[in-house]
């Protein structure tokens, strides 16, 4: 009808609607618990034993009303060789975890330099939840719960949540308010864990190559 603006959806609003893949990224200082954070989530038991990680892909599965909704989850190194693989995990990533131990200061720290790069390479538009790990070991803490909540959800405007992988404390908790940051789509019933963690889906090592890292090492200095 002559005078009536039709208002089509835009090609990203579209996208958003039909997305039903959703990549996490995991990142945090080396033995701060991430990978038992993952493996608690997903698998809930933990790693047999630690190893350092490069980097690892899991995959979860989650039917939603007749639909299935699929979680990568990206766990990157804690020590960091390969700058070129953490930015590449980060320029693709739809939102990100950031895990410290509240046993350490310094990985800590590390949160504060992980989340600036997440922001630079994100446009300062992305999702991100911080988790204090390691919230049993109350002993050894170093990191003020207060502290670190205010900081976190006042000044940088981010989710905070304190968790244990080892006792399986605020796992669950700790992807639900992600997913809710993010507004992805799907609730984490008892039900839907129960019936992804029965697939026991591999894990799949990217860890490179020594011709990737050859590749990575000389290409570095150009995205560093």
């Amino acid at each position: 009808m002559p005078g009536k603006t039709e208002i089509l959806p835009t090609i990203d609003e579209c996208s958003a609607k039909a997305k039903d893949h959703y990549k996490l990224v995991v990142l945090g200082d080396a033995k701060v618990g991430k990978t038992s954070i993952i493996h608690r989530f997903l698998y809930d038991k933990m790693p047999a034993k630690y190893r350092a990680t490069v980097e690892e892909f899991h995959q979860g599965e989650f039917d939603m009303n007749g639909t299935s909704l699929t979680l990568n989850i990206v766990d990157t190194s804690g020590t960091y060789p390969f700058p070129a693989m953490r930015r590449l995990a980060i320029t693709t990533g739809d939102a990100f975890v950031l895990v410290y131990g509240i046993d350490s200061q310094e990985s800590f720290e590390q949160v504060r330099l992980l989340r600036d790069e997440v922001l630079q390479f994100c446009n300062k538009r992305a999702h991100i939840i911080v988790v204090g790990n390691k919230c049993d070991l109350e002993e050894r803490r170093q990191i003020k719960r207060e502290i670190a909540e205010t900081l976190v959800e006042i000044d940088w405007e981010h989710g905070f949540i304190e968790a244990s992988a080892e006792r399986g404390v605020n796992v669950i908790q700790t992807f639900k308010k992600l997913m809710n940051i993010s507004k992805i789509p799907m609730e984490l019933t008892p039900k839907a864990l129960e019936k992804q963690r029965r697939k026991s889906l591999p894990v799949h090592n990217t860890q490179p190559t020594m011709k990737d890292k050859t590749l990575l090492k000389r290409n570095s200095c150009n995205v560093s």
